[in-house]
């Protein structure tokens, strides 16, 4: 039982640090990108016109292009996403325990 936690831990560690060095490449190397869908619409010199006006709107906060400040949303946004993954696993597994 010991190992299968050591096990657990140490997958839950590298796949939270595969995460953040995503979100790493995605701020300062890919953010420069231009998306494939939103070339197209250029060429085909279409108007994009939104339903409602996203409160992150491309991660980032209206008005800012502050990298450190995407990179910042960036990471609370994937730490948030992690604890709510991590607690919903807990949750699902107690009823497991439950319930064999």
């Amino acid at each position: 039982m010991a190992h299968q936690k050591k096990l657990n831990q140490k997958t839950v560690s590298v796949g939270l640090t595969v995460a953040l060095i995503f979100v790493l490449l995605g701020v300062f190397v890919f953010s420069y990108a231009m998306e494939t869908l939103d070339a197209k619409a250029e060429q085909l010199g279409v108007d994009e016109h939104p339903i409602y006006e996203a409160p992150l709107s491309d991660y980032n906060l209206a008005g800012n292009d502050n990298q450190w400040v995407t990179l910042l949303i960036a990471i609370a946004s994937t730490l948030l996403l992690f604890v709510a993954g991590l607690a919903v696993a807990k949750l699902i597994n107690k009823k497991k325990r439950l319930h064999p």
